[in-house]
């Protein structure tokens, strides 16, 4: 996947390289050129610029980028600024790193979905979370394996649990699944019988297994 942060600050910066780790293609962006001398040669791209400017992260292909991460931290017009533009170039996704409840409110206004309090939220996990499509929630256990709750690819919706061969081609173990009833709540299928057990689709499916299969499950 192809990512885009903006702001390289502490969370900012390591957030890049853990993606960059996980073998993403990740343009980094900052108005600091110590921040960007620092991560230039770990990451694909890193370029001082101006990202309040529309005409520089147009320049810089922004985007065209799967996901757009704007990770600063105290200067909040500049933060929704910056969203805004993204918005303007139809960026996929965009995460924002929230400072207040103001702010917070704010870009739930604007559409944005998830926004992040990195105080919260360590940087290596999260960035194992976005490199999972359709993830809601990441555990890493240890540098391989991983406990992942994620919506049920197309690949599968329609399918019986035995159908879907989670084990045999994914090399997975379902641990259980999410669905929301009538009013919308979310209910827990315990342990569902493989068999029987039809997956819809926006169902949650919680799995065990290695990264890389989880990986290979959630893009198919």
């Amino acid at each position: 996947m192809k990512f885009c942060v903006i702001g390289l600050g502490q969370f900012g910066r390591n957030l890049a390289l853990e993606l960059a780790a996980e073998k993403h293609e990740v343009l980094a962006i900052d108005h600091n050129a110590a921040l960007v001398d620092s991560i230039k040669d770990r990451v694909e791209m890193a370029v001082r610029a101006d990202a309040t400017r529309i005409e520089d992260l147009e320049a810089l292909g922004a985007g065209d980028v799967d996901l757009a991460l704007v990770a600063i931290g105290e200067d909040f017009a500049a933060s929704l600024t910056i969203v805004s533009h993204l918005q303007k170039l139809k960026v996929k996704k965009i995460i924002a790193r929230t400072i207040n409840d103001i702010h917070e409110h704010i870009l739930e206004l604007m559409g944005i979905e998830e926004r992040i309090l990195p105080e919260q939220m360590a940087a290596r996990q999260f960035a194992k979370r976005l490199g999972v499509n359709r993830a809601t929630r990441h555990f890493a256990l240890g540098d391989d394996y991983s406990i992942v709750e994620l919506e049920a690819p197309p690949s599968v919706v329609g399918r019986t649990l035995a159908e879907s061969r989670l084990r045999e081609k994914y090399r997975l173990n379902l641990v259980t699944t999410r669905r929301k009833d009538a009013t919308g709540e979310a209910m827990i299928a315990g342990v569902p019988d493989p068999a029987a057990y039809q997956i819809e689709k926006g169902d949650q499916l919680i799995v065990f297994g290695r990264e890389e299969d989880i990986r290979r499950f959630s893009g198919a």
